[in-house]
């Protein structure tokens, strides 16, 4: 095993790297979480006292959870892509910006449908969170949603070849195939 001068460079590189996928995937937790419908996954990314700004809603994370549930009605497919993410480290607290692709469709949203019923959005922006590290786990402790740009793709509409049909559909609940996946391995490790 290598080791640094002080014959600790590696361990503490080690515990960086550690720490760095701890804050990348809670960001991907959040993304899952808002696109599977499970806000109590969305509300744990967060500290309890954590601010979010999300354009339209500012606010708590216990507040976003319940504004991002009472929207999803006027939601059809929504689905985040997490690219580039740029992490810095000072102790217990850390920045991540995260850049990221929204695909959003907005069925009957007085607030967010420009003209129509229905529109389907692609916006393209990035999360600046503040991290902090509380009895050894990395929450968000404040986020501003930036968005770099937007295209309005018009009126959704599903892909309706006959191979369409044989694809498994996402869902918002529990019998979602990803959320049945990741519960049925936690009930393997209990």
């Amino acid at each position: 095993m290598k080791t640094g001068v002080d014959g600790n460079a590696v361990d503490v590189r080690l515990e960086m790297l550690l720490d760095e996928r701890e804050i990348k995937n809670c960001v991907l937790r959040y993304c899952h979480g808002t696109d599977r419908l499970d806000w109590r996954t969305v509300t744990e990314c967060y500290l309890p006292q954590a601010s979010d700004d999300h354009g339209a809603f500012q606010g708590g994370p216990s507040e976003f959870a319940a504004w991002l549930a009472e929207k999803s009605k006027y939601r059809g497919a929504k689905q985040h892509y997490v690219a580039n993410q740029l992490v810095e480290i000072s102790g217990d607290n850390a920045v991540c910006e995260s850049y990221y692709c929204c695909y959003i469709e907005f069925i009957d949203d007085p607030e967010f449908v420009a003209s129509g019923q229905s529109e389907a959005v692609l916006m393209g922006g990035r999360y600046v969170d503040r991290f902090a590290r509380v009895d050894d786990t990395w929450k968000i402790s404040s986020r501003i949603s930036v968005v770099d740009w937007t295209r309005s793709l018009g009126e959704p509409a599903y892909w309706s070849s006959p191979a369409a049909a044989q694809f498994t559909h996402g869902r918002g609940d529990d019998l979602d195939p990803a959320r049945v996946a990741f519960a049925e391995l936690r009930g393997q490790s209990q």
